[in-house]
């Protein structure tokens, strides 16, 4: 699973726009927080690229970085945890009309 969403000039690091930029999960990570409510979070990297078929060698041209309480994230759609954190993710304000591909 990723996600296609543009960038806007305005928005991106390189002054120019990317149209359908491929977002995809490069970690996802559960934490567990001592003495707080809730105890558990999860951190999500999210890298994008300006092709759907990036190689382990294709430079990312956004990087977004999230946090959120593993109950919302499991209270999210789909069936493994990462479905589960691709559906959040693409409910934040930033990712607005974002599609799953």
């Amino acid at each position: 699973m990723a996600i296609q969403n543009n960038i806007a000039e305005g928005a991106s690091q390189y002054g120019i726009a990317f149209n359908n930029a491929y977002y995809r999960i490069a970690t996802a990570a559960i934490t567990r927080q001592r003495g707080t409510d809730p105890k558990f979070s999860v951190m999500i990297d999210l890298s994008a690229y300006a092709t759907a078929s990036p190689t382990d060698d294709t430079r990312e041209v956004d990087f977004k970085r999230y946090h959120a309480n593993l109950d919302d994230i499991n209270a999210s759609s789909g069936d493994a945890f990462l479905d589960k954190c691709y559906t959040w993710v693409m409910a934040q304000d930033d990712m607005s009309g974002s599609t799953a591909v």
